[in-house]
């Protein structure tokens, strides 16, 4: 099994700030999904999904990602991610980066 460790950070500006650190494949992405819809469902004024610190990310957890991108889009919730090296590379692959917001 994978390590995944995610902590949710409330911002003073009333935003969202989910911290991903470790591995997102198939046995981490269900935790990650869960823990992103539930930061939507909060419906805060913007989710930042940090993920300068994830090291590896495949197929469903570029799912989970995109699963939360639609949750936050029908919400009305501007989702944007701040991806890792890694995380920037296999979602360029994918063409994932061209659907969700990146910050530099």
């Amino acid at each position: 099994m994978t390590d995944l460790v995610l902590r949710r950070s409330d911002r003073p500006d009333g935003g969202l700030v989910v911290h991903v650190d470790g591995e997102i494949d198939g046995a981490t992405a269900p935790a990650l999904e869960r823990a992103l819809l539930d930061a939507v469902a909060t419906t805060p004024r913007h989710l930042l999904i940090d993920g300068t610190d994830v090291s590896f990310c495949d197929s469903r957890g570029l799912a989970a990602l995109l699963t939360a991108w639609r949750a936050a889009g029908s919400a009305s919730v501007p989702l944007t991610l701040r991806p890792s090296p890694r995380l920037r590379r296999v979602m360029s692959l994918s063409g994932v980066d061209t659907l969700i917001d990146l910050s530099p």
